[in-house]
C-alpha cells in the first residue's frame, strides 16, 4: 500500500472515531441513553516505518520558503511601484492644468 493510501485511511478512521465520539457527547446531552462504541472499528493502519520522522521546525522553515522573496527582488518592486505612483500623480496633475488652462482661456476669450 502506498504511503498516501494509508494516510488517508487513517485520517478517515480518526474522522469516524470522532464523528462517533460526538454523536455520544450529542445523545448525552439530549439525554437519550448512548450507544456503545461500535466493536467493528475500522483497522488502524500504522505510520509507515520507513518514512523519517518528521522535524516540526524543518516543516515550518519549508512552508515559510516557498513564500518568502528575495529582498532585492521586493525593493525593486517597491521602487517601480512608487515611481508608477509619481507618473500618474503628474500626469493627472498635468491634464488637470490643461483643461483648467483650456477653459480659462475660453472663458475670458483670449489665451493670454
Amino acid at each position: 500500500m502506498s504511503d498516501r493510501l494509508q494516510n488517508l485511511l487513517r485520517q478517515r478512521a480518526l474522522i469516524q472515531e470522532h464523528l462517533a465520539w460526538l454523536e455520544r457527547e450529542i445523545s448525552q446531552a439530549d439525554g437519550v441513553p448512548s450507544l456503545p462504541p461500535p466493536a467493528n472499528r475500522p483497522p488502524q493502519v500504522a505510520a509507515s516505518t520507513t518514512t523519517p520522522a518528521l522535524d516540526p521546525a524543518s516543516e515550518a522553515e519549508k512552508i515559510l520558503g516557498r513564500f518568502q522573496k528575495d529582498p532585492s527582488a521586493v525593493q525593486t518592486d517597491t521602487r517601480r511601484g512608487c515611481l508608477l505612483i509619481v507618473a500618474l500623480a503628474l500626469g493627472i496633475t498635468g491634464l488637470v492644468a490643461i483643461v483648467a488652462y483650456y477653459f480659462y482661456g475660453r472663458h475670458l476669450g483670449r489665451w493670454w
